[in-house]
């Protein structure tokens, strides 16, 4: 509380971005301004050429695996989690693009894979790992049906409601029996 003999107290904002302060009065460079161009440039180069477009799967799946190193070294939940996210985009795309698999769903099965672990890791710490673990469990289920469409010759998307609803009903008992 303020005081009335007290003057307010004000808080100013120069700039926003990620810039650093570089000493001697020269102006910095933008890395989120930088990153932008880099990455307008390879998404232009992949829709004119092949393998530009896997050039760049694997240059942002190598982002990804370095995002993961910097969580390993730092503990930072925010470059774990773009670390996860952009590697198993960048993993299923590039695995997509040199033919190693075929299909739809596995970016999302890969996404699956990758928020499991986190809950895995958040288990470890003794954080919170249920939504993870629900978010997780749905985009593998996700995931693996449109990849068990391409494979099987199943239509296994009807399938994904009636499971949805069974898990749902697994659930509830299970919440139910401890009360």
């Amino acid at each position: 509380m303020n005081n009335k003999n007290e003057p307010a107290k004000a808080v100013r904002i120069d700039r926003w971005g990620f810039e650093t302060d570089v000493p001697g009065g020269r102006r910095s460079v933008s890395l989120f301004g930088v990153f932008l161009i880099v990455f307008g440039l390879l998404l232009a180069a992949g829709q004119l050429f092949a393998g530009a477009q896997v050039g760049a799967s694997a240059l942002f799946l190598a982002l990804g695996i370095f995002l993961v190193l910097v969580w390993l070294r730092d503990h930072s939940d925010s470059a774990l989690y773009a670390g996860v996210f952009v590697t198993a985009l960048a993993l299923s795309d590039l695995l997509t693009s040199t033919g190693a698999i075929h299909g739809n769903g596995w970016g999302a099965l890969f996404l699956g894979i990758g928020v499991l672990w986190i809950a895995l890791i958040r288990i470890r710490s003794g954080k919170g790992w249920v939504g993870a673990t629900i978010l997780g469990a749905l985009l593998c289920l996700w995931g693996g049906s449109g990849v068990a469409t391409s494979y099987l010759n199943i239509d296994a998307d009807r399938l994904v409601g009636p499971v949805l609803l069974v898990l749902l009903g697994v659930w509830i008992l299970s919440r139910s029996r401890r009360n």
